[in-house]
């Protein structure tokens, strides 16, 4: 198989569009194919926007129209018969004079152009949709934005940008959930922003964690500088400082931190440090779409120090566990801790 992947190493977008093998990946995906295609991914992750954009072409060239509600195609044939001055559809066809003959083409082509406007509409709709990339529960992924800059989203968490986000005065990025950015700094220092729920983030190049989850966005920095803006409110962080802010109180709040303690997620690792066991239970129910449910309820409060291993849900329960020195089982989408 390495010797098959070894020629798409030096395609881009437009040669992988016109590929028979990744056409057939893209429009009736196999098991193989599949394969194929992620094992490429992960000896060439720098590839990953290209194949993306072959994507989009490939899906673009067999672009159909979507279905219409009942109510509107019985809409748009009346609309379209009373231009044309008769019903469409009909089973038999009367030879006409052809002075007649010539009207009846004429409005059908009428009704032909309405027909290709609307498509063209929804066409220009479907290339004007965002392009966005979403991680399911118990997933991470690694996403390299059209100019360099590297996001890593955590579990159960989704970005999107425009397609022509690299010709933008300003490169905007909407995010929901949690990720790492790697912001690349351009030559004309093109300005870099981060949408969360109620905050902006803004930079040039540098490394942060924003975390959007229960009402409260939070970010931490790492390297470089970001200024956080939330209506008329502002602030600016230094490496090693987080800004949380509550969607219910509107309110800013910055403080220094252990920042791999908000990133260490990337390594699929979480560090734990004297946390609140109730707090533990919101990430593993944000990460992996399970109930937690504490039997014991004065276990919520236990204060936890250690290292849980995150590439699994049983791998984290097997841990926690050990940490805990509690029974915890998994059953029906519910971690029981005892």
């Amino acid at each position: 198989m390495a010797e098959s992947q070894k020629k798409y190493e030096l395609f881009d977008a437009n040669q992988l569009a016109t590929d028979e093998f990744f056409q057939q990946w893209v429009l009736n995906p196999s098991r193989e194919a599949t394969l194929f295609w992620e094992q490429f991914l992960t000896t060439n992750p720098e590839k990953q926007t290209s194949i993306e954009e072959a994507r989009r072409l490939i899906e673009v060239l067999h672009f159909q129209l979507p279905a219409l509600a009942e109510t509107k195609v019985v809409a748009l044939k009346k609309r379209l018969e009373s231009s044309i001055g008769q019903p469409l559809f009909v089973s038999e066809t009367p030879i006409l004079p052809l002075r007649q003959s010539f009207f009846v083409r004429t409005r059908w082509m009428a009704a032909a152009a309405v027909i290709l406007m609307l498509g063209t509409i929804f066409f220009w709709q479907y290339l004007n949709q965002p392009t966005e990339y979403t991680t399911s529960f118990g997933q991470t992924r690694q996403v390299t934005l059209p100019d360099g800059s590297v996001v890593n989203l955590n579990a159960n968490s989704s970005i999107s940008f425009a397609q022509n986000f690299s010709e933008q005065p300003i490169r905007e990025v909407w995010l929901k959930g949690e990720a790492f950015f790697s912001v690349k700094h351009t030559a004309n220092h093109t300005k870099f922003r981060v949408h969360a729920e109620g905050l902006d983030v803004d930079v040039l190049g540098t490394e942060f964690n924003v975390s959007d989850r229960r009402n409260t966005t939070k970010v931490v920095l790492q390297s470089g500088k970001v200024q956080i803006k939330s209506g008329k409110q502002s602030a600016i962080l230094q490496p090693g400082e987080m800004v949380e802010f509550s969607h219910s109180t509107k309110q800013l709040a910055q403080r220094k931190v252990p920042v791999e303690r908000y990133s260490s997620w990337k390594e699929k690792v979480w560090l734990l440090e004297g946390e609140a066991m109730s707090d533990v239970a919101q990430r593993i129910e944000d990460s992996f779409g399970v109930e937690v449910v504490f039997e014991n309820p004065s276990l919520a409060n236990e204060k936890i120090s250690g290292t849980i291993p995150t590439g699994s849900l049983e791998e984290v329960n097997e841990i926690l566990s050990d940490l805990l020195k509690a029974n915890c089982v998994l059953t029906n989408h519910k971690l029981i801790i005892k």
